[in-house]
């Protein structure tokens, strides 16, 4: 491998345990904020970020049931809004906004 796969997190994983992002039988409207930087033309420039958000938005609708007008993403790729401060914070109002209790 060029680079070695990594896992990192704020709170304890157990690899072995099935991973679940959203509950068994959830209701209402599930959305996600995708936020990939590559660092584009700047030093430490990264290669893999865009990729990530491609991949987890792609699971996220086909087994995890998100429809894709309730994904915001932002990438410095040149096509989706970049990820500045204001657009991120923008993104997180629009789920709190959007989402009720329960």
């Amino acid at each position: 491998f060029e680079q070695v796969p990594q896992l990192s997190s704020s709170r304890i994983i157990d690899v072995n345990e099935p991973m679940t992002i959203v509950n068994d039988n959830p209701s209402g409207v599930k959305r996600a904020v995708l936020i990939g930087i590559n660092y584009v033309g700047q030093q430490g420039e990264l290669a893999g970020c865009h990729n990530d958000v491609k991949n987890i938005s792609k699971y996220l609708q086909q087994v995890q049931g998100f429809r894709p007008q309730n994904i915001i993403t932002l990438m410095d790729d040149g096509i989706h809004d970049n990820p500045t401060y204001d657009k991120i914070m923008q993104a997180f109002q629009w789920v709190v906004n959007e989402s009720q209790a329960g």
